[in-house]
């Protein structure tokens, strides 16, 4: 008997530096695949036909697709544009073709759904897998029986209800070691792949920005954990990356901690594990600190420290968006962990959120400086995901504006045929339009003062010897550069290509040095330019002349403290001589983090694990692509005498 052919698309873009050729492996089509054929019915009638991965110009793969019987799409906002486009033609060339789609971007809340995508046969709701199963042992039928779909039938949409939670994650065979991917890897044997691990599946959370709740709300349930240590195994020998998609990682404390050790083990077994990363557990515990501690001191390659997630830090906005924050106790004693043994911590602030103010978003960052939290933020602009409660409920209540921005997801430079948007938020009823313009400038000088380690230990100096809180110490310096010449001039590019956002959708930004610059990387421009145009020396020449005209410091003192500060920023052109090793009259490491005395004669040393071959491109690259570890900064520890 001829099986009847399935094909499954799920493309996205390059990751990471353009030299690593780094794709995912398409996880979401590939555990609904195995789901499926793993039924008796399903695989005696169904063959995989075509597992699409990348971006191939669309002609041509609609041509390819459309001589089978099934196309599915796994669709989100990095690839809902080609996949609706790339339908439309399969659709046109084969009426016949059962067109499904899937995944986080179809509008499922919408009735007329069906009058915009005519070309969408079935959209399956929530997760995929029992859908799309029964979808295929029950092909040729109206599917009306099916819970989980909306069905674009000649009488309008029909909604079939939602469907059930599969219960024991267990029954769903693991992709990788069923082999749904081999034919895929051994025809594209230049290609590093990364590949998604999931230990759980769920996030009790239901945070109005996001749409993962919307699709997995409910009880956490867990992979048995023998499934999760052999697809590691598989992971450690055949990728280059992997990324663990659970919402709360750390949440299971002792099971996690031993889901690390496989991973440590592997990537040591194998050799071919370059870097992995992870969502940490939104409500932190000490715990979590100590795993991510194991991966510092045990990974050969770990390329992120500990995420705290705040979002913002003002409890009416917490609020509108249901979201319970950390307590600020809690918060200070694990910023203060990862400070003193050297663990790179990140969180995220979005700007934009409902209810956010300019003054609010300003108090954040002086929130997590006194908190604790240095050099790991993460400025994004709030975004507006299709079926998400902020874009469905809380848009038309709080005025949230947005425009459709095409630059603003890593690596999609690699459009071929058509450009991906994301919905990027650039009013609201309390931050209207040019106010934003103004509140981005002025976060990409603090991103790149403090966050990207110009000023840090100068603000904590002064915030600890002398009280000025970071509130003043950065609205007396934002004032200050903006006297330069070098500075003003930035600042006055930077708001013209945010404003190109809000006009055209793309910043149309031209390259630094030979580096591509787009809506997620722009914040840190004015750091790229400094390195390329070898001006750290001057912003510290202009420092200098800030401390003398601001506040009263020791002459020798403010020597050695910039001095300090000096050595923790790294130059490109410093890059071959770390680590360096220097004697100061201060303990400025010491006063700082353990209140020890300030004049006690020390010797430190500022090294960093990156390789002194990198060329210079390559560092401009990693100050975004390895922001999460701190990339930039120098690590400074005591020296013994």
């Amino acid at each position: 008997m001829t099986k009847k052919k399935i094909s499954f698309v799920q493309p996205n873009f390059q990751q990471g530096p353009k030299e690593f050729n780094a794709y995912y492996l398409p996880y979401s089509a590939g555990v609904i695949l195995s789901y499926a054929l793993a039924s008796k019915k399903v695989s005696a009638a169904w063959e995989l036909d075509h597992l699409v991965w990348r971006r191939e110009p669309i002609e041509a793969l609609a041509v390819k697709l459309s001589t089978s019987d099934v196309v599915a799409f796994s669709t989100y906002v990095w690839n809902h544009q080609y996949n609706y486009q790339l339908a439309q033609r399969i659709k046109a060339l084969n009426p016949t073709c059962l067109i499904v789609f899937g995944g986080p971007e179809p509008a499922i809340e919408h009735p007329d759904l069906f009058e915009k995508e005519p070309f969408m046969d079935l959209v399956i709701k929530m997760e995929g897998e029992m859908t799309f199963r029964h979808i295929l042992e029950d092909h040729g039928s109206d599917y009306t029986h099916i819970p989980g779909l909306l069905i674009n039938s000649p009488t309008g949409l029909i909604n079939t209800g939602d469907p059930k939670r599969i219960n024991d994650l267990d029954e769903v065979p693991s992709p990788y070691l069923t082999g749904i991917f081999d034919r895929m890897m051994a025809d594209n044997p230049d290609v590093i792949w990364n590949a998604t691990l999931e230990t759980n599946r769920g996030c009790p959370y239901q945070c109005t920005f996001c749409d993962w709740g919307s699709l997995t709300y409910n009880k956490v349930k867990k992979f048995e954990l023998q499934r999760v240590y052999d697809e590691l195994d598989w992971i450690g020998e055949h990728c280059g990356f992997v990324t663990i998609t659970d919402a709360n990682f750390g949440m299971f404390v002792e099971r996690d901690n031993m889901i690390v050790d496989k991973l440590i083990e592997v990537q040591k077994r194998w050799g071919k594990l370059e870097s992995f990363s992870m969502t940490w557990a939104k409500n932190q515990k000490n715990e979590v600190v100590d795993i991510v501690k194991k991966l510092i001191d045990e990974s050969p390659n770990f390329g992120q420290g500990l995420t705290v997630s705040v979002q913002s830090m003002d409890n009416d906005v917490l609020e509108n968006i249901k979201r319970r924050n950390l307590d600020q106790h809690k918060i200070d004693e694990i910023f203060a962990l990862c400070d003193k043994n050297n663990i790179p911590v990140y969180t995220e602030l979005i700007l934009g959120l409902p209810g956010e103010t300019v003054e609010s978003w300003k108090e954040a960052f002086w929130k997590i400086f006194r908190a604790g939290n240095h050099g790991g933020i993460n400025i994004l602009q709030c975004q507006l995901l299709e079926n998400a409660e902020m874009n469905l409920l809380q848009k038309k209540l709080y005025k949230l504006e947005s425009v459709p921005v095409y630059d603003y997801m890593s690596g999609s430079y690699g459009d071929v045929d058509l450009n991906e948007s994301i919905d990027v938020v650039v009013s609201t009823k309390t931050i209207p339009r040019e106010i934003m313009l103004d509140t981005l400038v002025w976060s990409s000088f603090i991103q790149t003062f403090h966050i990207n380690g110009l000023s840090t230990y100068i603000a904590r100096y002064l915030a600890k010897n002398q009280d000025i809180d970071y509130s003043e110490f950065y609205e007396d310096l934002y004032a200050w550069v903006q006297k330069d010449p070098w500075f003003q001039l930035q600042f006055i590019e930077t708001r013209s290509y945010f404003k190109n956002w809000m006009t055209k959708g793309r910043i149309d930004h031209p390259r630094i040095g030979n580096i591509e610059v787009f809506g997620w990387n722009l914040m840190h421009r004015t750091t790229l330019y400094m390195v390329k145009d070898k001006m750290i020396n001057h912003v510290f020449e202009s420092l200098d002349k800030f401390l003398d005209n601001h506040y009263n410091i020791d002459s020798q003192v403010k020597r050695q403290l910039l001095q300090f500060q000096r050595n923790y920023v790294i130059d490109y052109r410093d890059l071959k001589s770390l680590p360096i090793t220097q004697a100061f009259d201060y303990d400025f490491l010491g006063y700082i983090l353990d209140n020890t005395e300030l004049e006690n004669s020390t010797v430190y040393q500022f090294a960093t694990t990156e390789s002194p071959a990198m060329s210079e491109d390559r560092f401009l690259e990693n100050m975004y692509f390895g922001r999460k570890r701190n990339f930039g900064k120098t690590t400074i520890t005591h020296v013994t005498t």
